[in-house]
């Protein structure tokens, strides 16, 4: 760790113990109270501290962040203009069906989020997973920064320190124009000054509160800005509308929301919107390309290092660990010929394997935190019901230590596992958020909570 992270989060735990931490973390629940940051029935999950970075790792993050987004959408172009990858990316049925709907501006993949394991003691950065279709916290963690640059004892800290945020519906803001534009110039129409926006998800989808974040930001900024759930569409042929009004710019959350049984038949006059090019889709389906753990054996196995710039190829070595599809094939292992299986099941302990469609952390086994019998079922269950996993590397997992306040009460500081999540919007680092928990996987839907980043320099 750097000297400047030591001393910052020396002075941190000194400043906190002296200015109340009970009473802070009491501002905070009730602030998050007031503006509804539920998920299902409970708060969204947070704690009482920041995760700080030396300010001087942001140059780092950018390069990997623009390099690693470049890698994804010419694996996206690639798998839909040549039908490269169909291993990796197993789109299929409604999702494939709409994927494949050009959006009418450049680019698969405009907002995403990468998860990423990092030590600052080393630098040492190694990307986890991408998240590409329908990303969520950005809202949250812009009403959270708000709230934590309140905090009494962020406030004394900024007499000593420089504080870098990232506000990332500011940054989101500048992106969906930008890709709103281009949409216009495709289609050789005029771009509204003040075009009318939905964002949208389900009615009852626990990132609800996150996404009326963001209509509360665009309707602060002037625009006619609503909640929509894909089903209160509709569309007359050439204008989409919702409750009477045009829309002529979404963003969407889960496109599982659309796509699903539930749901399909009622949200068939936004699909046929979408279809035909008749409203500023954001983000597109074709993202769903990138949203495949097993993404990252594109990366990591040279056969297909021919698809990457030079730099980009140095990116991935440095920052990738080995993944690949758990199929029955050959495949190499750090230099060294494998039957994947067989070498899978005998290398427990220094492997992990992932559901290849999964999401928040279910299903992720760590094998050196599971016995040969669960390790092994997985396998198994894999093989027998033809369900695709992907097998990665075991990456040392960063901590960091965060207060603890159970009923009122400050108990001093927990380590915790921490999982540094980068936010890139059209290819561009937009900041980024820290996950912890006390469990090896690192989610808020397995227990963990969230806090926003604070890059940090002396004054």
């Amino acid at each position: 760790m750097t000297s400047i992270l030591h001393r910052i989060n020396k002075d941190f735990a000194d400043t906190l113990a002296v200015t109340d931490p009970a009473a802070q973390m009491q501002t905070l629940a009730e602030r998050m109270t007031d503006k509804k940051m539920f998920m299902d029935d409970h708060l969204f999950p947070t704690f009482l501290k920041p995760y700080f970075m030396d300010q001087k790792a942001i140059p780092l993050l950018q390069s990997v962040t623009k390099n690693l987004i470049s890698s994804l959408n010419k694996i996206g172009d690639l798998y839909f203009k040549k039908g490269l990858f169909k291993e990796q990316i197993r789109m299929a049925g409604r999702v494939a069906d709409l994927a494949a709907i050009n959006p009418g501006y450049p680019g698969h993949q405009i907002i995403n989020r990468l998860d990423i394991f990092y030590m600052p003691e080393t630098q040492e950065l190694k990307l986890l997973e991408y998240n590409c279709g329908d990303p969520s916290g950005m809202g949250w963690h812009d009403q959270m920064l708000e709230m934590f640059l309140d905090l009494p004892v962020i406030q004394t800290l900024q007499n000593k320190y420089k504080f870098h945020v990232d506000w990332l519906v500011k940054s989101h803001f500048k992106t969906f124009f930008k890709k709103y534009r281009e949409w216009c110039d495709r289609k050789g129409i005029q771009p509204l000054d003040k075009p009318n926006i939905s964002f949208v998800c389900k009615r009852d989808s626990t990132v609800l509160g996150d996404f009326l974040a963001f209509v509360e930001y665009y309707q602060a900024m002037g625009f006619s800005t609503e909640f929509g759930d894909p089903r209160d569409f509709r569309y007359d042929g050439k204008i989409l509308t919702l409750r009477g009004k045009p829309i002529h710019l979404i963003y969407r959350d889960a496109i599982d929301d659309v796509i699903l049984d539930p749901y399909w038949d009622d949200s068939q006059q936004l699909v046929q919107a979408l279809r035909d090019n008749a409203v500023c889709f954001i983000n597109p389906v074709s993202a769903a390309s990138g949203d495949w753990k097993s993404i990252l054996e594109i990366l990591t196995d040279e056969q297909y290092a021919q698809y990457f710039s030079r730099e980009e190829q140095e990116i991935h070595k440095r920052h990738i660990p080995w993944t690949r599809t758990l199929l029955d094939k050959q495949t190499d292992y750090k230099g060294e010929k494998v039957d994947l299986i067989p070498f899978v099941r005998k290398n427990r302990d220094k492997l992990v394997l992932k559901p290849n469609d999964g999401y928040g952390g279910f299903g992720v086994l760590v094998g050196r935190f599971v016995d040969d019998g669960k390790w092994n079922g997985m396998i198994d269950q894999s093989i027998r019901d033809n369900i695709v996993y992907t097998v990665q590397d075991f990456v040392s997992i960063p901590r960091d230590e965060f207060p603890v306040v159970e009923a009122g009460v400050f108990k001093g500081f927990a380590p915790k596992n921490v999982n540094l999540n980068l936010w890139s919007h059209d290819g561009d680092f937009a900041g980024a958020f820290v996950r912890a928990a006390e469990g090896s996987v690192i989610n808020v839907h397995q227990g963990g909570g969230m806090v926003p980043v604070f890059f940090v320099s002396d004054k």
